[in-house]
């Protein structure tokens, strides 16, 4: 008898999908403030106890749907340094220069220090992995011995935050390579100094038998 093809777990995906999709339409519509998992489960087509298997609380399921610190789009490593950072700042503008994306933000640093706590830490999970990909960097000689790994993984989503919050339009690739162009220009390697090249010696003027005879 064949065997029966499995069904859960693409009907979960597409519920996580949903749920995802509610969480950043009603923080649009409705702010941190006016968002609840019950308004969530209804526009997902679910329950709340769904949602709770999910999430333990609003601020973790905000900060899942909206910043995603998990998964396949935290980190970019092809071998191609410029590229990946170009990549990673590439996604942080998705993540982050977005009406539900400040709205979170707002909505988060209003909760609880011990609620705030565990959002830094989902956090510093995912930018722990940015920064053992600038490390692999550093052994490959791509980056400065000296280079601390962590300061420049926070330019990589910093100044995004920075544009998103001061209001800034215009973001682009041309902008994102800009960035990432200074970053690096910053911490690659310095070029080994070249010995400085001598001057051709000058010829020693010629002296005339008329001036042998005046001295």
């Amino acid at each position: 008898m064949a065997e029966q093809p499995k069904v859960g777990r693409p009907r979960e995906a597409r519920l996580d999908a949903a749920i995802i999709d509610a969480t950043v339409a009603l923080l649009e519509e409705r702010g941190y403030s006016g968002l609840s998992l019950a308004a969530i489960a209804e526009q997902a087509g679910t329950t709340t106890a769904a949602i709770y298997r999910r999430g333990g609380s609003k601020s973790e399921l905000v900060a899942q749907a909206v910043f995603r610190t998990s998964g396949d789009d935290v980190v970019a490593d092809t071998g191609d340094l410029a590229a990946d950072l170009e990549t990673m700042v590439r996604w942080a503008v998705d993540k982050i220069y977005r009406p539900a994306a400040l709205a979170a933000i707002a909505g988060l640093l209003s909760e609880p220090r011990s609620e705030r706590r565990n959002r830094a830490s989902d956090a510093a999970s995912a930018s722990a992995l940015v920064i053992e990909r600038l490390e692999r960097a550093k052994a490959a000689d791509e980056l400065r011995a000296d280079v601390d790994t962590t300061v420049l993984a926070a330019l990589i989503d910093g100044p995004v935050l920075h544009a998103a919050l001061s209001g800034m339009a215009g973001i682009d690739d041309a902008w994102i390579a800009g960035l990432v162009r200074v970053v690096l220009d910053g911490a690659r390697p310095e070029p080994s100094p070249k010995a400085p090249r001598r001057a051709p010696a000058r010829p020693r003027p010629r002296t005339t038998t008329s001036e042998v005879t005046h001295r």
